[in-house]
């Protein structure tokens, strides 16, 4: 497991998203008082919320790879089950890194998002 990992650049790119989006989602939680007179909607969601997002699809960019290189090694070198079996165990540890680290990172999102104060808003009566 530890050479799949290693020796694949989108392995190492997919850990360098998740931490940097696991980073902003605890400084979001450490820093959440002081959006309190702000709307929920200017605090800055958007960048955690997007890198992991991203995770699953760089994920699945890794399983299109994985696969890849198997068909391309079955074209080149034949039905050659070390070739084969590479690819696909390239593409499954992809996917499921990509997994591993977006369902967390989902459930810790919307944990700090429950944290947040709410604004308050001032009431406007028409009179």
């Amino acid at each position: 497991m530890m050479t799949l990992f290693m020796g694949n650049p989108l392995c190492w790119a997919m850990v360098i998203v998740g931490w940097f989006a696991f980073q902003q989602i605890w400084m979001l939680y450490f820093t959440r008082f002081e959006h309190a007179e702000k709307s929920i909607e200017s605090t800055p969601l958007m960048l955690p919320s997007v890198l992991v997002g991203a995770l699953p699809l760089m994920g699945l960019l890794g399983t299109i790879m994985g696969l890849e290189g198997s068909f391309t090694g079955m074209m080149t070198e034949g039905a050659d089950s070390q070739i084969v079996s590479a690819g696909i165990a390239d593409a499954l540890f992809t996917t499921q890194l990509g997994l591993v680290m977006a369902i967390p990172g989902w459930l810790c999102l919307t944990w700090v998002k429950g944290q947040l104060p709410q604004p308050q808003s001032e009431i406007l009566t028409h009179g």
